[in-house]
């Protein structure tokens, strides 16, 4: 039981550590300032080293499929950062963000996750398709990641609004406040889906970010 319980942790920690690489990433796309995007592929390409060690390492009983399976997105990564570094394009840096998004949910699988990482996956996978749909200027990719956006947000006013919901007072009403922001914004956008503002849609992705990031730093 004891060991069961050790796996459990340890393949939670390891999801937090992908997503959290994964957000900043993600945020280190749309910065204007190098020095972000540096911290953020040096703080990953560590990462995936560390990965690539442990799975050489004799005591490691994964399966053979699986070792190379990750083994070669390790070399994918260091050769994409060592070669791309900050010239990365946004395309560049979503695969990367992808990538531990990957891992991360196969994690997830593995195991049973807590509530608080489950939301911060969806918050960030709905901020990396508003950010895809609005780099590729496409109306209907927009539409569907403004709808799946609003829905995890209703979903999680409705959670912070439970009384079985333990969470401090404060933070229950910033959320609440929160989920009321982003349905404004959806209903703002979608008067005139042609022509969002930018704006509003950074604003939108960076709350996600935010959150998704609180999530994984102060998990249960």
């Amino acid at each position: 039981m004891k060991q069961n319980t050790n796996q459990v942790k340890n393949a939670e920690e390891e999801a937090a550590i992908m997503l959290s690489h994964a957000v900043a990433l993600s945020k280190a796309s749309g910065s204007d300032n190098d020095l972000d995007k540096i911290s953020a592929l040096d703080g990953n390409l560590k990462l995936w080293v560390e990965i690539e060690t442990t799975l050489k390492n004799a005591k490691n009983l994964l399966p053979e499929d699986i070792k190379d399976n990750l083994l070669k997105l390790s070399k994918y990564v260091e050769r994409l950062t060592l070669t791309k570094g900050i010239h990365m394009s946004k395309s560049d840096f979503d695969t990367l963000v992808n990538i531990n998004m990957q891992i991360s949910e196969g994690l997830v699988e593995a195991v049973k996750n807590s509530l608080a990482r489950e939301e911060a996956f969806s918050l960030l996978k709905c901020a990396i398709d508003l950010s895809t749909a609005k780099e590729n200027k496409n109306s209907s990719d927009l539409i569907n990641a403004l709808d799946n956006n609003m829905k995890l947000w209703v979903y999680i006013k409705t959670l912070a609004s439970s009384d079985k919901n333990k969470l401090p007072a404060e933070t229950k009403n910033n959320l609440i406040k929160l989920a009321d922001y982003v349905s404004s914004k959806t209903l703002e956008v979608g008067r005139n889906v042609h022509k969002v503002s930018d704006k509003t849609l950074d604003s939108m992705i960076m709350t996600n970010l935010q959150i998704s990031e609180g999530l994984m730093s102060n998990r249960a």
